[in-house]
């Protein structure tokens, strides 16, 4: 090769030798680049992994569910009907789009202030248009009952009717409400198991009405005279202490309804009429007025007059009137006081009394209950007979009055208790009768409707349990009070040790049917056996075809509900709980209202975005305010409500998986496309590195040789 071409040659070899190092360099730094995203989107994936999110969890409902701000500031039983308010650090309430525009519209200033009947209750209704109340809602809650509507051309909220409105019905603002009143029960249920539904002052604890048996029209039991006699009794001591309450509030408005009626009843013809409907209107004026007063007392309109101690009652705009707190209560206390006086020792009333006080009709005595029972014979005459019932309690009668009378539903439960009857009852079906009566009074403890109502009380707590109620009752009453008597005919019911020989006993706790003997001599009656019957029917509606539990023949074939000491029962517990979702509204609103007062407001557009709203509460940029059992809000972190609950967000950490497998894929096929290019190159670089050494010692060569020759 000439030395010019050689020379040539090793220029190209030298330019392309220095390009297939620069793209090499250029591939290593490409491939450095990719080890540190492979290395970002990993601790990316990673930090993923431990993704939370908040939501909102309440034993009293099914299902968790995730944190929005209409769950905490809308009424329902996930948020036991207490507003959950966003604050700012300050305390002011964070209000959305629709409460704001609420609040400008019923003229609350953004400092708060001092609030009326009239304000609270244009708030309630300027609620409607943004859909967070319904209309019938708002006018159930509210006094006034203002028209609000969305202006579209100003997009504010006005009242077409704010000049006419006047107050109705509704419900009367309460200003203590969520400002230390003491905190209404408004929880829907409480999950119980059997022990807990035992013992339980609503349900378990209720005594047995043995005379409803024999209860006839117009009559009383005991029980029921003596349930209706500590009501009053303790409505009186709660107004000597100086509280009132709506209960009270309600007694003096039946009392106002009674002497409404009497007043209607008066003889136009009577020679004093005028004198006696003169009277009788005075008497109800007083009454009203002392139940507006009360009304008044209730919702904390009064205040101490300056220059004394003593408390006035505040007239509708505020001012302090010449009616004196303590005047009030002492009416108050006179009307209450009367109405138990009166229900105590009214005559002309009879009673079914367990200890004979009342009458002759039923007693508890000796071993037994001692009835007088009226009966029809073979011939359709009425009889009357005396007859005498034994209760067996766990295989031995029992043989204390006491104890009989004080018999629980309770012990209906968890003993074996089981009725018995000579036959003076009269016929099967009048003992039939005597005991649907009886478990009329049970059921009803329960909380059953024979209309399928939501009543609130016992295990009706819902629409759902109303009905399995309705349909458990049917079942008892068709199913297990039928009768079965057998041949054998033996033992005594009077006696302990031949009980267990008694045929009507056998077949009464061996069946789930009405017991009998051979010779209709005995009627008997498993009355335990009989609740656990309606609490698997019970069971049985709510579960449907899922339910395992059945009522079979005998006790024998039956898996009863009860035997599961681990079920849980939903029931409201109680007896002071709020059950009118309208109350419950109504005081929902109430403490909102009143913190907004308090505290002020302010509005915030994007609180309704749920990632917004949960990095918020997260960075502590706005706080919780949920109320104490003293009776006022306090700011808590979000994990100090009760009910907000950190967990995995495991739609975050799916998507991060599939977002870095897919970039990972991506980044390691181009991993994978650096790796070849960089042996190829490699490969050319060390075949350029050989060509050029070899060029390289032909030039040298060459120009030795020409340097030899021409010194030669």
């Amino acid at each position: 090769m000439g030395l010019a071409a050689s020379q040539a040659r090793f220029l190209c070899i030298t330019a392309r030798k220095a390009d297939c190092e620069y793209k090499s360099t250029e591939l290593a730094q490409q491939k450095l680049e990719i080890t540190n995203q492979l290395s970002d989107i990993s601790t990316e994936y990673s930090n993923a992994m431990n993704a939370t999110k908040l939501v909102w969890s309440n034993d009293a409902v099914e299902g968790d569910f995730g944190l929005t701000y209409g769950l905490m500031m809308m009424p329902s039983a996930a948020n036991d009907y207490n507003p959950y308010m966003i604050t700012t650090p300050s305390g002011a309430i964070v209000l959305n789009n629709e409460f704001a525009a609420a609040a400008k519209a019923a003229g609350i200033s953004k400092a708060g202030g001092a609030g009326s009947q009239a304000q609270r209750d244009k708030f309630i209704q300027a609620l409607v248009p943004g859909g967070i109340i319904t209309q019938d809602t708002a006018n159930a809650i509210t006094k006034y009952d203002f028209k609000a509507e969305l202006n579209s051309n100003t997009n504010a909220i006005e009242f077409t009717n704010a000049s006419t409105v006047n107050p109705g019905g509704g419900i009367e603002w309460n200003p203590s409400a969520g400002m230390g009143a003491e905190p209404l029960n408004k929880s829907t249920v409480s999950a119980m198991t059997l022990y807990d539904l035992i013992l339980s002052e609503t349900i378990g604890q209720k005594q047995v009405d043995w005379g409803q048996m024999v209860v006839g029209e117009n009559e009383l039991t005991e029980v029921e005279y003596q349930n209706e006699l500590n009501r009053l009794y303790k409505l009186v001591n709660t107004a000597q202490g100086n509280e009132i309450n709506k209960d009270i509030i309600n007694q003096l408005k039946r009392d106002l309804s009674v002497k409404e009626s009497e007043r209607d009843a008066l003889d136009p013809n009577a020679s004093d009429y005028s004198t006696q409907l003169a009277n009788k209107n005075n008497e109800i004026d007083q009454l009203e007025d002392t139940i507006n007063n009360a009304e008044k007392i209730m919702d904390g309109q009064y205040q101490v007059q300056s220059g004394t101690s003593d408390e006035y009652i505040l007239d509708d705009n505020g001012n302090i009137t010449t009616t004196k707190v303590a005047d009030v209560y002492t009416n108050i206390i006179t009307y209450l006081q009367g109405d138990y006086d009166t229900y105590k020792n009214a005559s002309g009333r009879s009673y079914v009394s367990a200890d004979n006080a009342y009458g002759g009709k039923f007693n508890i005595s000796g071993n037994s209950l001692n009835a007088e029972n009226k009966y029809n014979d073979s011939n359709g005459a009425e009889q009357t007979a005396k007859t005498t019932y034994s209760i067996v309690q766990n295989g031995v009668i029992n043989h204390y009055a006491a104890e009989i009378s004080e018999m629980s539903i309770g012990d209906l439960l968890s003993s074996d208790i089981v009725l018995m009857a000579n036959n003076q009852v009269g016929s099967i079906n009048e003992f039939r009768e005597q005991i649907i009566k009886l478990f009329n009074s049970v059921a009803a403890v329960f909380g059953y409707s024979a209309s399928e109502d939501l009543t609130g009380q016992g295990l009706n707590v819902d629409e759902a349990s109303a009905n399995a109620l309705k349909f458990a009752y049917d079942m008892v009453i068709g199913t297990y009070l039928s009768t079965r008597n057998d041949p054998a005919d033996s033992g005594s019911r009077y006696s302990d040790s031949a009980m267990t020989d008694n045929s009507a006993y056998q077949n009464a706790v061996n069946y789930n049917k009405i017991g009998t003997d051979s010779n209709g001599s005995y009627y008997a009656v498993s009355l335990s056996n009989m609740m656990s019957a309606f609490l698997t029917y019970y069971e049985n509606a709510l579960s449907g075809a899922d339910s395992s539990y059945v009522v079979g023949a005998s006790p024998e074939t039956s898996v009863y509900v009860t035997d599961n000491s681990g079920y849980y029962y939903i029931a409201q517990d109680d007896p002071n709980a709020v059950t009118s979702v309208v109350d419950k509204s109504a005081d929902f609103y109430d403490e909102l209202y009143n913190n907004i007062l308090e505290h002020g407001w302010r509005e915030d557009a994007a609180i309704d975005d749920s990632e917004y709203l949960e990095s918020a509460i997260k960075d502590g940029r706005y706080s919780m305010s949920s109320l104490n059992n003293d009776g006022y809000y306090y700011q808590t972190r979000y994990n100090e409500t009760g009910y907000i609950v950190e967990v995995s967000d495991t739609d975050a950490i799916a998507r991060a998986e599939a977002e870095f497998t897919s970039k990972k894929a991506d980044l390691t096929y181009k991993e994978d496309s650096i790796d070849l290019k960089t042996k190829q190159l490699d490969a050319e670089i060390s075949s350029l590195s050989t060509e050029y050494d070899t060029v390289k010692n032909l030039i040298s060569k060459s120009i030795e040789k020409t340097f030899t020759m021409f010194s030669s």
